[in-house]
């Protein structure tokens, strides 16, 4: 016993663990530390020695064990096998200093596999990580998307809803009108159409959509309609600021700025058109030089109607 304790004593300072030194002992039955280090090396010398294959030695590991308790025996038995005779060669023929090269050459084999592994493990943790991440992401953008077309719908029956309420005014107006005066109740017969309106015309066609405005929305849409307005002014000021800068003069429809500030209000979009700009489709363009005679009153009108609100 004290034997088997000063080999896994020796077992331990050469870098393997306790636990792993005395089930080597027990297994190989080594009487000497040659035997032990020829041992693990027969044992596998291309694989890491860990508890788990230490447990599952096969029957063939036992005997080899066995055989080194017993080397003059395993020689004169005929039935030995080639491999089990040129281990025991192996096993006489180490030297102690051969003996502890193996063991550290066993160890260098073990860390480098451990590191690999750990390496490896990281590696995947990472790559889990980015895919993770990337899904994420993924899934962010299109939650906002979603919310963002939910917005614009929303927008959408809201104007559709205005517009409805509009046309039911209009037509309670024309039977008024019809009633009370017997003629048929014609809308906009006076009106002339955009292109046909002089720049003053257009001023005040400017100055009557932005009081509609103030009378709409003051008291159910007051802070939406101030930042509206801000937004607007930003728009005017730019092109008034910066006229030779085509980049102010052409905005997206689907902006979703103007989306959301712009478009919500119909007199607002009418105003757009009366100080220059075209609708070509997907944008707003002023197409030829900009009117700063109706983008500064635009400007003016705007001042004036934040002032009465705040």
């Amino acid at each position: 016993m004290d034997e088997e304790n000063k080999l896994v004593e020796q077992l331990v300072e050469m870098g393997y663990s306790k636990e792993i030194s005395q089930k080597v002992i027990q297994k190989s039955g080594a009487k000497t530390i040659e035997d032990a280090i020829s041992w693990i090396e027969l044992l596998d010398e291309n694989e890491n020695i860990s508890d788990e294959e230490l447990k599952d030695v096969n029957t063939k590991e036992e005997e080899i064990g066995d055989n080194l308790k017993n080397k003059e025996k395993i020689k004169s038995e005929n039935d030995m096998d080639e491999n089990n005779i040129i281990s025991c060669e192996k096993i006489n023929k180490l030297s102690p200093e051969e003996a502890q090269k193996k063991a550290l050459e066993l160890q260098k084999k073990i860390r480098e596999k451990k590191l690999l592994k750990e390496k490896e493990e990281e590696l995947e943790k990472e790559k889990k990580r980015i895919a993770m991440t990337k899904e994420m992401q993924k899934r962010k953008e299109q939650l906002e998307e979603y919310e963002r077309k939910k917005y614009i719908e929303s927008l959408e029956r809201e104007k559709n809803e205005h517009k409805k309420e509009k046309e039911k005014q209009l037509e309670l107006l024309k039977r008024e009108y019809e009633a009370k005066f017997g003629i048929e109740y014609k809308i906009g017969n006076e009106k002339k159409k955009l292109q046909d309106l002089t720049e003053n015309e257009k001023r005040d066609e400017i100055a009557i959509l932005f009081n509609n405005l103030k009378k709409n929305y003051k008291d159910t849409k007051k802070q939406e309609l101030l930042a509206s307005l801000n937004i607007l002014r930003t728009y005017f000021s730019n092109i008034y600021d910066n006229i030779l800068e085509k980049k102010y003069q052409k905005i997206k429809k689907e902006n979703k700025i103007f989306v959301e500030k712009i478009k919500i209000f119909e007199e607002m979009l009418h105003i757009f058109l009366l100080v220059g700009f075209e609708d070509t489709g997907d944008f707003y363009v002023i197409k030829n030089y900009p009117n700063t005679y109706l983008l500064s009153s635009a400007i003016k009108y705007i001042d004036l109607i934040k002032k009465t609100l705040s």
